[in-house]
């Protein structure tokens, strides 16, 4: 008998043998335990497909992506389940196993971290975990993982080439797919987007009002107070607080030649009112303290969708027969109303009107008109000091107005039969510009898009896409238009005027991102 340290061979052999079937019969267990996991989890999400595609589309760092990873994901899982199955490519399921487990886990860690907007990612019961409770979880299967590796080493005398490098470099890889997705995802959705949305869900409903009608458009605020005209009663000024109480009603007072006809519209920009007839190419001027008359111009221009721009100035938009087109103008409000027009401005499609088509607003920060076109996915802006004129995209496909436009017998006519209507109302505040859109997006659910409205934002320093949020509808009405007011959102719906706190959203999205 020969003894080796106190041990004889055979008890070596003895404990070689222990040390193979146990070590053997742990390895398998953390096997099977692996595969339980990622059927369940593959199965999970492929009876649930659309809502996991969905969930991975809002994902604050793979929405680029959302669309093969939704097939990806599931059949990694279910492709490493099998090499766990058998002995012969357990080792290789093992690898796999971590490098899942930790590109899950980065996930994970970026979520809580970095991300904006936190979704859900898996379903079943793993979809009930909360997500710091979700990373221990998959922590402790990379620690398990990491254990099985190692014994199966130890165990596998033949694979000489196993090395304790092979884990470390598993997971390196696997942080560095992670991070590269992350961000080329984000670089993706803000600047080249597939009209793929990032809704983001801290836009709550936190007051409204009934107007009792809604014969409503917004005209201007001051420091205190919130105006409303009225499309019927051009006299007529509804004025309320932001938090909608002290709802008073104020008459214009004017004389009987300065009655303005129907499609005269208020617009307020304290301490003044200004009653604009477009039609006739006329402007009354007035103060509201009192809503008395103090001046009153008149022009030869007809004109429409106007937007104060500053004290006794209005942008606009016109047709000139001229150019055979609309053209957007500036014009003082002083004797005779002088104007300018801008050629270059709207970008003619089809017949230079129809299809250029849109809504005009003013940015007063940066002095600049944001004209966004009705039928298309674009918005030109034109900053007034400059004259510099940007055009950027919506993030929808529709780049080609899609109009049927019928002409009546004098040549000059032309009647619209049909358009697709992407972009039908719009605001802009700091450089936000807000877009009710038309257009439904990829991955995004039909029954919340059928009970709401979407608001997409941009920034207009760049034309960068900065995500979404829903406006939902009030007994069966949807929102018509609406407006910004600092941190809060107001739309018409129906009769009622709601509003939105906007102040989470705007601390989430990255306004200041300004890479081109």
């Amino acid at each position: 008998m020969v003894y080796i340290s106190g041990k004889t061979n055979r008890t070596i052999a003895n404990d070689m043998k222990w040390y193979q079937k146990h070590t053997g019969l742990i390895t398998e267990i953390i096997s099977y335990l692996f595969i339980l996991l990622f059927v369940y989890a593959a199965i999970s999400k492929l009876l649930d497909f659309e809502n996991f595609r969905i969930q991975l589309a809002q994902s604050p760092m793979l929405s680029a992506y959302a669309g093969w990873l939704a097939w990806a994901v599931p059949i990694a899982e279910i492709f490493t389940a099998f090499l766990l199955l058998y002995t012969n490519t357990r080792y290789k399921g093992l690898l796999a196993s971590l490098a899942l487990m930790v590109m899950f886990s980065t996930y994970i860690y970026i979520i809580l971290n970095h991300a904006s907007n936190i979704p859900c990612s898996c379903g079943g019961v793993l979809e009930k975990m909360g997500w710091k409770t979700h990373f221990i979880f998959n922590l402790s299967f990379i620690i398990i993982a990491l254990l099985a590796i190692l014994i199966f080493r130890k165990r596998n005398y033949k694979n000489k080439h196993i090395s304790y490098i092979m884990p470390s470099v598993i997971a390196f890889i696997g942080i560095g797919t992670v991070a590269i997705l992350f961000l080329t995802s984000e670089r993706i959705i803000y600047e080249e987007n597939p009209f793929i949305r990032r809704y983001v869900h801290y836009v709550k409903k936190v007051n409204e009002i009934d107007l009792q009608g809604n014969v409503y458009y917004y005209a201007g605020n001051d420091d205190q107070l919130i105006y409303l005209g009225d499309y019927y009663n051009p006299l007529q000024i509804t004025s309320f607080q932001r938090n909608f109480g002290g709802k008073q009603t104020h008459s214009i007072q004017i004389n009987k030649e300065d009655l303005p006809t129907k499609v005269s519209q208020v617009r307020i920009q304290a301490p003044n009112f200004y009653l604009i007839d477009g039609y006739i190419s006329r402007i009354i001027k007035g103060t509201i303290s009192n809503w008395h008359v103090t001046g009153r111009f008149e022009g030869s221009m007809r004109f429409d969708d106007y937007q104060l721009e500053k004290e006794n100035t209005l942008l606009f938009k016109t047709y000139s027969r001229l150019h055979g087109a609309s053209l957007v103008g500036r014009l003082k409000i002083t004797d005779g109303l002088p104007y300018h027009l801008y050629p270059n401005v709207l970008r003619k499609q089809k017949d230079g009107v129809f299809d250029v088509d849109g809504s005009l607003k003013y940015d007063d920060c940066p002095h600049e008109l944001i004209y966004t076109y009705y039928y298309r996915n674009s918005f030109t802006i034109m900053n007034l000091t400059s004259k510099e004129i940007r055009t950027y995209q919506t993030i929808d496909t529709i780049s080609k107005a899609r109009l049927k436009i019928d002409t009546l017998l004098n040549k000059h006519q032309q009647k619209l039969v049909s358009s697709l209507m992407v972009n039908p109302s719009t605001y802009v505040v700091d450089q936000l510009l807000y877009v009710r859109s038309k257009i439904k997006g990829q991955y995004e659910p039909d029954n919340t898009w059928d009970q709401s409205q979407t608001i997409d934002v941009y920034n207009t320093a760049n034309g960068n896409y900065l995500g979404s949020f829903y406006i939902y509808d009030e007994s069966d009405k949807k929102l018509t238009d609406f407006f910004i007011i600092e941190n809060s959102f107001y739309g018409f719906i129906g009769n009622k005027i709601v509003q939105y706190n906007l102040e989470q959203f705007l601390k989430i999205v990255p306004i200041n991102n300004t890479s081109r």
